[in-house]
């Protein structure tokens, strides 16, 4: 009986240590489980970290501004092309892209886009600090999402400038055509009276020849941009000044103004060929004798400069008022549309002489003058041939 009792116990001792040791092993089971998950998760993480860590290094040397968000739009980090357009501060902490840009119509599509399905989706414009950003939001993975911000001010500028052209063109071709065909017609009815066909000729001959002056001048501007030139080009400057006066010497005589030229230089050779050159100051003193008073002088000087060759041009007229300088170079700008028309201007002058200029690396400069009048300094490069 006490051996039974002894064997009985030995045999539960033996059933419990089983069972504990059953327990024991799926309990390390799920404890290695939890382990290989847990060690899974920070290798996952690891590697997430790792891997925005080289995103976030990429961006850096990126030239457009870039952000990295979170799901719910947060900026996580910024490029430095970013933070400095949308003056975000340098904190590691994240931010809410309305700190840099307050705009609420396009916060509200922003937030229409974060909720959307789309892996890319391209955001309306953005306007800031004088620059246009075509932004788009691009979703990585869950969490992850890349807003990309090109700057397309450029191609805005240029858009507008085109649209601008154009409206321009119309206007100023259609203008004169409308008295072409006006006069046109009544001739049919009143052409047997000699005043009003005297009338009608002059009349047709002047818009004629402003027609013939604006298309003349759309054909120079179209070979600025498509005529292939020769790497080297020169011409004497100061021989081209005083040929230019001397053709003008009409004109001033009708104006009753005066050309006053000074030049210290005998020769001086820079880097424009000489057809581009005469229509330059052709275009600069045609202006200027057309805006300067009766018994006006204009002044011409002619030096060398630091920069090379230099001519400015000085007349005694009202000048340009302060806000349309910046913008006068522009194609078919005009201050005054009906005194330009008046004077035979078409709007296309200066930006003539601003694109040969660029175009030979030189630079236009305009200002007006304390005593009254505008001052054009238009600078050219030297001839890099010795033998000149």
């Amino acid at each position: 009986m006490h051996n039974l009792v002894w064997l009985l116990v030995v045999v539960v001792v033996l059933v419990l240590t089983v069972v504990v040791v059953v327990q024991l092993q799926r309990k390390m089971a799920a404890y290695r489980e939890e382990n290989r998950k847990l060690k899974d998760a920070l290798e996952y993480a690891s590697a997430y970290a790792m891997e925005e860590a080289c995103l976030d290094r990429l961006l850096q040397v990126l030239h457009e501004p870039v952000f990295r968000l979170d799901d719910q739009g947060w900026i996580i980090t910024a490029n430095r092309c970013a933070r400095a357009l949308f003056a975000l501060p340098e904190s590691r902490a994240s931010l809410s892209l309305r700190q840099g840009y307050r705009n609420p119509s396009w916060h509200k599509k922003f937030e229409q886009a974060l909720v959307s399905d789309e892996r890319s989706l391209l955001l309306p414009l953005m306007h800031l600090s004088g620059s246009v950003l075509a932004p788009r939001l691009l979703r990585l993975r869950p969490g992850l999402l890349l807003l990309f911000c090109v700057d397309v001010s450029e191609q805005e500028r240029l858009e507008k400038q085109r649209s601008t052209f154009l409206s321009n063109l119309i206007h100023d071709l259609k203008t004169p055509l409308t008295s072409l065909l006006g006069y046109a017609h009544s001739l049919k009815d009143f052409g047997s009276d000699e005043d009003f066909r005297a009338e009608a000729a002059a009349v047709i001959a002047d818009e004629a020849r402003h027609v013939n002056r604006l298309l003349d001048a759309l054909l120079t501007l179209d070979q600025i941009a498509f005529v292939q030139r020769p790497e080297r080009v020169a011409c004497e400057l100061v021989g081209v000044v005083r040929q230019v006066c001397a053709l003008l010497k009409p004109q001033c005589v009708e104006r009753d103004v005066r050309l006053q030229v000074s030049c210290a230089l005998e020769k001086l050779w820079v880097a424009m060929a000489e057809d581009e050159l005469d229509r330059v100051l052709t275009n600069l003193l045609i202006n200027a004798i057309n805006y300067s008073p009766k018994g006006g002088v204009v002044s011409i000087d002619v030096a060398k400069s630091d920069c090379g060759g230099r001519v400015t041009i000085a007349d005694e007229g009202a000048g340009i008022p302060e806000k349309d300088l910046p913008h006068v170079t522009e194609r078919f700008y005009r201050v005054d549309r009906a005194r330009s028309r008046a004077s035979g201007g078409h709007g296309l002058g200066l930006a003539i002489v601003k694109e040969l200029l660029d175009l030979h690396a030189g630079r236009l400069i305009l200002e007006n003058r304390s005593t009254g009048g505008l001052q054009v300094v238009c600078e050219l490069p030297l001839a890099n041939d010795a033998s000149h």
